[in-house]
């Protein structure tokens, strides 16, 4: 990893190199002056300097900031700083002042502002999580988020499937970049021994497959497929008739490419259908699951997506969500449902398990597994840093630097949420059954790793 402190001589240089996020360097900071400073924006630049402050305030990590003018402020820690803000024009500091942290976000991503150190704009997350200026949402945020979700709705099933291809439309040479061989964009399971990325997410799903106790002919429907790991491993390994709910056209095909290239036999029916759609095949399956799909439900859907699970389940069916939630009710960044998941929406477990009671899903474990959540995306956002060029040769007008940073903020973000105390967000499996008299035995789903069946990659 290379680390290019700024010089103390700022205004002398063109061109700078620099490390945004997990050491992914560019020599993207250029010098873009501003006109000379007028009295009158000294209010922005003094308010800006009381926001620094508070938030570096009791911190390990030295903030400076560099205005558009050429001119520094440092928090209260001596030593050279370890993260450096630097402002290319007014427009990016009023935004911050007038706007809190998203504005200020929003212009990181525009190039209108440079987070220069090692792990910079990561450390920034990590901090502005502990503080008020990270945590609390600025009214202005407040409006623009609230007409995202209004316009994003996913109660139109056409505009789920636009909000689902913004980001799973992607190409897939680049999720194979980020997310490894098996395709998984999920939690993983790193248990003792596991040595890649992709041991851990074969490790998660086929012990998804032995949670469901899945044996040869049974049922299976799985909602939101991705590229076919777990939908494959569970007709191939365990017998499974599977049908697989896929709303993304391209990453349908995708998933039937990679179905020929690795030679699949097995039962495995893959459809286009919006989730709420298996409420049209009432106690047609023996089994349910769904990995990392929960989420894209939306504000609004959480109550639809549990009663078409009910329905499409026979009595003393056996099912998995696997996703992440918040305790409570609360809405989902303002920078993740725009540049990110539009229509997507952190649910609150304690009402989804509420409305699987209400809709007679019996739940009978609730297992975090957060560590393991953690542990993948860091190794995602690895990827992505050290695949950057790669990633941006499939499509350099679509991978660009604005894409870039999205992304570094979406992934180191997300990692940094599962450390913060305060943001209380957690990945579960949450495993069921149809009714609350269901049979025992074979329709009892367990609820640890121990299996008969050994674990073993998917060829």
């Amino acid at each position: 990893m290379i680390l290019v402190k700024p010089p103390r001589s700022i205004a002398r240089l063109d061109i700078r190199v620099h490390c945004i996020g997990e050491g992914a360097c560019s020599e993207a900071w250029q010098s873009k002056r501003s006109p000379a400073p007028s009295r009158g924006f000294a209010p922005v630049r003094a308010l800006i300097r009381r926001i620094v402050e508070g938030v570096a305030e009791g911190q390990k990590y030295h903030l400076r900031v560099v205005f558009s003018d050429h001119s520094t402020f440092d928090s209260a820690r001596p030593g050279d700083p370890d993260i450096t803000i630097v402002f290319h024009n007014r427009r990016a500091e009023r935004r911050m002042a007038l706007g809190g942290m998203f504005e200020f976000l929003e212009s990181y991503f525009d190039g209108d502002v440079d987070i220069v150190g090692e792990h910079g704009l990561r450390r920034l997350v990590h901090i502005g999580y502990r503080k008020p200026f990270g945590r609390i949402e600025h009214p202005l945020t407040y409006v623009k988020r609230r007409f995202l979700e209004w316009r994003q709705n996913n109660r139109s099933f056409a505009q789920a499937k636009r909000n689902a291809a913004f980001h799973y439309g992607l190409p897939m040479e680049f999720f194979h970049l980020v997310l490894g061989d098996t395709f998984g964009y999920s939690e993983g399971y790193w248990e003792e021994g596991t040595r890649t990325l992709d041991e851990a997410q074969h490790n998660n799903f086929d012990r998804i497959c032995r949670k469901l106790q899945l044996n040869p002919g049974d049922k299976l429907v799985e909602i939101g497929p991705g590229w076919g790991y777990l939908a494959m491993l569970a007709a191939e390994k365990y017998g499974a008739d599977v049908t697989s709910y896929g709303l993304v056209a391209s990453q349908n095909e995708g998933m039937r490419a990679l179905m020929g290239s690795r030679n699949f036999r097995g039962n495995l029916r893959l459809v286009e259908r919006d989730h709420r759609e298996l409420a049209y095949e009432p106690s047609a399956y023996d089994r349910f699951v769904s990995v990392g799909v929960h989420e894209h439900a939306g504000r609004d859907c959480n109550e639809q997506w549990i009663r078409s699970i009910a329905t499409g389940l026979r009595p003393g069916g056996i099912g998995l969500i696997s996703a992440t939630f918040n305790m409570r009710k609360r809405p989902t960044n303002y920078s993740t449902i725009r540049h990110i998941f539009p229509g997507g929406y952190i649910p609150s477990l304690a009402e989804t398990l509420i409305l699987m009671e209400k809709h007679g899903l019996d739940v009978r474990a609730v297992e975090s597994l957060s560590y393991h959540y953690r542990r993948s995306v860091d190794q995602w956002l690895k990827n992505l840093e050290a695949r950057w060029e790669q990633i941006r040769s499939i499509d350099p007008a679509r991978f660009n630097e604005k894409f870039r940073r999205t992304w570094l903020f979406y992934l180191g973000g997300a990692a940094e949420t599962f450390e913060a105390a305060r943001e209380i967000i957690n990945c579960y499996h949450i495993t069921f059954v149809k009714g609350h008299f269901a049979y025992r035995g074979r329709s009892t789903p367990i609820t640890t790793h121990e299996s008969a069946h050994p674990t073993r990659p998917l060829a």
